[in-house]
């Protein structure tokens, strides 16, 4: 929290609203992702998951990091439809959409 007081938070408790965003959308709100492109080998791509899992596990394995597709599905469908509601994208994109 600042310290100058002329600074105010514009939430005053961002943990207790991060908890109740995330209980009203059934998710967690996803401010970085690790994406690989497609002209990555697999093994090298595999690697590299690989290495984020370890570093989970060496942080304590905190529930609010899921790895891979199917933990952050309901994470990135409301991320789409954050972004659509917000005029950020033209349409509805499908989770799929988004790996093409």
């Amino acid at each position: 929290m600042p310290t100058d007081p002329k600074l105010k938070p514009v939430i005053p408790d961002p943990e207790a609203a991060g908890k109740r965003w995330g209980e009203k959308h059934r998710a967690i709100q996803l401010n970085h992702l690790v994406g690989v492109k497609n002209t990555v080998s697999k093994a090298t791509a595999d690697e590299i998951y690989g290495l984020l899992l370890e570093s989970k596990k060496a942080a304590g394995d905190p529930p609010m990091l899921p790895h891979g597709l199917e933990a952050n599905r309901r994470n990135l469908e409301v991320a789409i439809d954050c972004a659509y509601q917000q005029t950020m994208i033209p349409r509805r994109f499908t989770v799929e959409e988004l790996f093409e």
